[in-house]
């Protein structure tokens, strides 16, 4: 049945929307599964000029076909995470296409490739697609979270300017022209890669302005605009992933006390508090959590994803207990944010 579906994704008659209901089967029919997750590619690391794999020719479309129906680019993103569901092999050679490469390889196409140029896209759901992609390579993996702050990216035509994937994604954040599904979609990628991973965690704080880019949204005063408020959340979420144990670093500047002390001082306990909770109580959430499978309708509804969900339901409240169960000494010291 599998290899009969693939083969309807080659027909050029089938309706768009019969289209995306059948790679929908597709992703239910290889989540979780090594065997069916192999017809799906197989994952090369560069492109095989006569044929590409079925999900080269997927991700393509999501990312940089503009005038597809919505619903079949959601759908697309649903197969490409159901691919990803517990298959490290596929993750690894999808990460292995953005590592640094020999020139002859540096100048195909990979699906690595066409991840980050929809992560920096200014379509909307190019954006916010590639970056819940790029979240669900490295979800629970603590080695290709590692091997994500190896990436870096040519800013410039003449590749002289380059700078590494966090890096670019906190100037996602602050241009001010990233719109709203952009900013989001950073920021659940950014949440995923700091959960668990102290390396990931020095890295942010090794990038002028990064905290207190996030201390300044939390900041801002109370908004009866929903959308300004999940942003606010979202960051309040990356400011405490930093709290947990699991990246407490034997560096003053980055150890659990210091973040419970600069919380305390620049944000207050309090407010952080309901920052982080704005999360909980979104209907977007509420839905996201209820199941892996996509079910958006029209593109605003892109905000929260079932994984991301998940990863806030999980580790929400050991942020909000390190606050709530320490008290927060203050010093006379004040806390300097690495710069």
């Amino acid at each position: 049945i599998l290899h009969c579906l693939c083969g309807v994704l080659t027909l050029t008659t089938v309706p768009t929307d019969v289209l995306a209901e059948i790679i929908n089967t597709i992703g239910d029919i290889i989540r979780g599964n090594t065997e069916n997750q192999r017809v799906l590619g197989p994952i090369k690391k560069t492109i095989v000029k006569v044929h590409k794999p079925t999900l080269f020719n997927l991700i393509y479309t999501m990312v940089a076909d503009k005038k597809k129906l919505f619903q079949l680019r959601i759908s697309i993103l649903y197969c490409l995470q159901c691919y990803l569901y517990k298959n490290d092999f596929g993750k690894l050679m999808i990460i292995q296409t953005l590592l640094p490469q020999t020139e002859n390889v540096a100048n195909q196409t990979t699906l690595g490739h066409l991840l980050i140029s929809g992560y920096l896209s200014n379509d909307n759901v190019a954006s916010w697609c590639s970056g819940i992609a790029l979240a669900h390579l490295i979800n629970s993996n603590l080695e290709y979270k590692h091997e994500l702050l190896k990436v870096v990216i040519a800013v410039n035509q003449s590749q002289t300017n380059i700078k590494t994937l966090m890096e670019i994604s906190i100037d996602l954040l602050q241009n001010l022209s990233s719109s709203f599904h952009k900013r989001i979609a950073t920021l659940i990628f950014l949440c995923t890669w700091l959960s668990n991973c102290s390396l990931a965690v020095q890295a942010l704080i090794s990038i002028e302005n990064s905290i207190s880019y996030l201390i300044s949204q939390i900041c801002i005063e109370s908004s009866t605009n929903e959308r300004e408020l999940l942003i606010q959340s979202l960051c309040s979420f990356a400011l405490g992933l930093c709290l947990l144990p699991s990246n407490n670093n034997p560096i003053q500047s980055y150890s659990t006390e210091s973040f419970k002390q600069l919380i305390n001082k620049r944000i207050g306990i309090n407010l952080f508090q309901e920052k982080l909770r704005i999360i909980s109580k979104s209907e977007f959430y509420i839905k996201a959590l209820e199941k892996p499978q996509l079910k958006f309708l029209v593109s605003n509804e892109m905000i929260f994803d079932h994984e991301f969900a998940h990863l806030y339901e999980t580790l929400q409240s050991s942020i909000s207990n390190i606050l709530i169960k320490q008290e927060i000494i203050s010093t006379d010291n004040s806390f300097i944010v690495p710069t």
